[in-house]
């Protein structure tokens, strides 16, 4: 069975204002409902957890339970809309046959595997995660985005606090600090740090900020668990990609270093300005840049510096699409 009760997530933290926007458009509060809410972001930003701790809270609002479906299989294959509504009715039952239902419809692909799902069961409200925006989703379905970004610096402290323990993180203030810079405020990359310091409680925080920083995106993984790897993750996200979108994000991570607008992007690529504009769309939302349009796009510095390790001259601008 796909469809499992969503299991609770142990010591969240942070993410206050996402937390209470997701939950009153759950439950209605202030008449802001919404049957179907995306939460969408780049990878490892924490989309997953924040909808699992969303659903909990929002328990009593859903009498019929809460679950989660997993929508791509371990070995990396995505669910069909067929599967997926096939599953929710095994576990489910035919709608309305126990009350309103949560479903958390986890790293959704596109709009296409949910919709059928979404458009048969009015008994069920919909926790979508997904690395990409579905704004094809929202305008067929109807329902509301929560985009997520890297964590506030106040909430990273928080972060590492709850992980490591208020005694050790007071003892290094400015370390921990540094620790937080050293990740990007990047919600994975913080939870791989504080699991190796847990497993190392005689290391100083200041000198694993110091090894990090030489080389995070090597050393933000922990052996024996790929999804806690951050290159493995991204090597994921990049292979979802089209070539031409694919070599494109390549790029643009290589040879920029700061706000990417569309003009700057068509130079670098040696595209015409509408097909970098589609380009630079397609990776904004497959989460892997943020903003614009009208302005610049921006990419996360750990996604950067990932781009940067892929640069060599194999790496072409992508042909016309």
């Amino acid at each position: 069975m796909l469809v499992v009760p969503v299991p609770p997530v142990p010591a969240f933290t942070g993410r206050r204002a996402e937390t209470a926007a997701l939950s009153g458009r759950l439950t209605g509060r202030e008449g802001h409902d919404a049957a179907t809410v995306v939460v969408s972001g780049a990878p490892g930003m924490g989309k997953t957890a924040l909808a699992r701790h969303a659903a909990h809270l929002a328990g009593d609002g859903f009498p019929g339970g809460r679950y989660l479906l997993r929508m791509v299989r371990p070995e990396g294959v995505p669910l069909t809309a067929g599967e997926v509504t096939a599953e929710v009715t095994a576990a489910l039952g035919p709608p309305h046959a126990r009350g309103r239902v949560l479903l958390v419809l986890d790293d959704v692909l596109d709009a296409d595997q949910v919709l059928p799902l979404l458009h048969t069961r009015p008994d069920v409200s919909a926790l979508v995660t997904s690395r990409r925006g579905l704004a094809g989703l929202i305008a067929a379905h109807g329902g509301w985005v929560q985009r997520l970004g890297p964590l506030a610096e106040d909430e990273s402290y928080e972060l590492l606090t709850a992980a490591l323990g208020g005694e050790r993180v007071a003892g290094e203030p400015d370390a921990a600090r540094a620790l937080a810079d050293a990740c990007c405020h990047h919600p994975l990359a913080l939870r791989i740090v504080t699991a190796r310091l847990l497993t190392r409680p005689a290391l100083r925080l200041a000198d694993c900020a110091e090894w990090l920083a030489e080389d995070p995106l090597a050393r933000l993984s922990l052996p024996g668990s790929p999804h806690m790897s951050l290159r493995q993750v991204l090597d994921g996200a990049l292979g979802r990609l089209d070539g031409g979108a694919a070599r494109a994000f390549l790029r643009i991570g290589a040879h920029t270093s700061g706000d990417v607008h569309a003009a700057e992007g068509a130079a670098l690529l040696g595209l015409p300005l509408p097909d970098t504009e589609d380009l630079l769309e397609r990776l904004a939302d497959a989460g892997l840049l943020e903003e614009g349009p009208p302005g610049p796009y921006r990419m996360h510095d750990l996604l950067r510096l990932y781009a940067r390790g892929h640069d060599s001259p194999s790496v072409r601008p992508p042909q016309k699409v």
